[in-house]
């Protein structure tokens, strides 16, 4: 998922979740209506960030983070902004602001699945997969149809080498609405680890139909080949 996509998505999940109403964008340091200034912030920044909004190379893409990031001092308790930064955080490489964010979203008393699943994945490239797993199955008890929830679960089962339940968990995130393309690139990490570099293969390659920009997925497969024309 690009980050752009992934910024929509999660900040779309926390809006939903939020009292919407009419105001004017953001003007002064009132927490008035946080839901509708932050939907006339993020459009804009997006369409930015979809072209390339590199710190400092755009004055609008800059203005546009001041202020995202603005609200969410303003309106520290409103989960949608937090995820907002917190998204842009970790996609600009600043994981432990990132991470600072979704703690204090995951603080608050309702389940936030879209924040437990970006601090699970950070913690996971931490190294700390026993502290993402124990995340995840707290919210998967509480939002047990999230599919991004599995699908975080099933990539720290693959690390602690429980391929069976890793696989259970991608199929449950499959049948929830997961993008199958991902789902295939997961598998065929799943293979590959058992030693099966046919099955691995042709998971990476139906990857790669459903998104044929994944470098991950190519870039295993080619390998893989490699090997195989080397024997």
């Amino acid at each position: 998922m690009t980050s752009t996509r992934r910024l929509y998505v999660a900040c779309a999940a926390c809006l939903m979740a939020s009292a919407c109403a009419k105001s004017a964008p953001l003007l002064s340091q009132r927490c008035d209506n946080p839901d509708v200034q932050l939907a006339s912030l993020l459009p804009p920044f997006e369409a930015l960030r979809a072209k390339g909004c590199d710190a400092g190379a755009s004055p609008e893409c800059d203005r546009l983070r001041r202020e995202i990031a603005r609200l969410a001092v303003v309106c520290p308790a409103h989960a949608p902004t937090l995820m907002a930064n917190a998204v842009i955080a970790y996609d600009e490489q600043r994981p432990a602001d990132s991470q600072q964010l979704l703690d204090l979203i995951l603080a608050q008393p309702r389940s936030y699945p879209d924040a437990a699943v970006l601090r699970a994945r950070i913690g996971i490239e931490e190294g700390n997969v026993p502290f993402a797993r124990r995340l995840l199955e707290q919210h998967i008890k509480l939002v047990p149809d999230h599919p991004g929830l599995h699908e975080t679960y099933a990539a720290a089962l693959y690390l602690d080498g429980n391929m069976p339940e890793a696989r259970s968990e991608l199929a449950m995130a499959g049948v929830l609405g997961a993008p199958r393309w991902r789902i295939a690139y997961h598998l065929g990490l799943i293979e590959e680890a058992l030693g099966r570099g046919d099955e691995a293969s042709r998971f990476y390659a139906e990857a790669l139909e459903g998104n044929p920009g994944w470098a991950p997925a190519a870039s295993r497969l080619k390998a893989l080949r490699a090997g195989a024309a080397s024997r």
